[in-house]
């Protein structure tokens, strides 16, 4: 990757773990300043530590790298979070949202509070702290980068409750991308599919079984737990997808999907509905 982002002040919401700790590592070590933000403050101290060592590796003054403890989904957590960020690294040129929560469910049998939850931990999370950092990023000519999934653009097996908050998520970002573009900043929306996690860093046993409650109350096959809800997909590499991201940013792009072949399809649905809801279900079909 070119050395673009050094010196690119970045905001990285949800930064302290998965694949948001995948791009700050990655920005640390090209030179970025970089803030991350989470929402626990041993978290926050993990992440500066790896990205310290990122950006002490390749060069760079580990100083560069910075921390913010804010719970986005309670209200003004956005603006001091923005706030702090504009005033420790003297701007922000980027930012990237790395913030959601999934969840495994009978849609038709889920509390009306179950469906809000959704909305607020994938849709209203993003709002504040987005309205407060886009007039810097426009000023820059920067980059809002948000990351949904493909549960935004289908709709699967015991996967609708997230599907909701993503495809919101999605429609917020598209309303984002009208208002900011004539201003000078680049909108991008990442829709990938489940990513694969470092069992060392990410405690992979504990996120294997996360959905085994939700599961078991919505009497669900097992294989809806798994990732991607026992879909037939192949786990993304962080690594590989925090360059993708990245390069679609130096591009331009207005919207990453991964896999590929989930882009296909998307079409596919969009343009011939039932034939390509017949493809997705033969990826989707669950098994006891």
């Amino acid at each position: 990757m070119s050395n673009s982002w050094e010196q690119h002040r970045v905001l990285i919401a949800g930064g302290t773990h998965g694949f948001g700790l995948v791009l700050a590592k990655i920005l640390s070590r090209s030179g970025a300043s970089v803030m991350v933000l989470g929402r626990s403050a041993e978290g926050v101290r993990e992440a500066l530590v790896q990205c310290e060592a990122e950006a002490h590796a390749a060069g760079y003054s580990k100083n560069q790298v910075q921390g913010i403890t804010a719970d986005l989904s309670h209200a003004g957590e956005g603006n001091r979070a923005v706030a702090q960020c504009l005033e420790k690294l003297g701007g922000c040129d980027s930012f990237f949202f790395c913030v959601g929560q999934s969840s495994r469910s009978v849609i038709l049998k889920l509390a009306p509070h179950e469906i809000r939850s959704s909305l607020d931990a994938n849709l209203m999370t993003a709002v504040e702290i987005t309205q407060a950092v886009a007039d810097s990023v426009c000023r820059a000519h920067g980059h809002l980068v948000f990351i949904g999934s493909l549960a935004g653009k289908f709709v699967t097996p015991a996967m609708g409750n997230y599907a909701i908050g993503k495809s919101a998520l999605a429609s917020f970002v598209e309303a984002v991308r009208l208002e900011t573009e004539p201003r000078g900043g680049h909108v991008l929306l990442v829709s990938p599919g489940p990513i694969q996690r470092n069992p060392v860093h990410e405690e992979m046993l504990p996120s294997i079984h996360r959905y085994d409650d939700q599961v078991a109350r919505h009497d669900l096959p097992d294989s809806v737990g798994q990732p991607g809800g026992g879909a037939s997909v192949r786990l993304l590499d962080a690594e590989k997808l925090a360059h993708e991201v990245l390069f679609s940013c130096q591009q331009h792009h207005q919207e990453l999907v991964r896999p590929k072949k989930a882009m296909l399809l998307a079409g596919l649905i969009e343009w011939f509905p039932s034939w390509g809801r017949k493809i997705l279900n033969r990826y989707t079909s669950q098994k006891g």
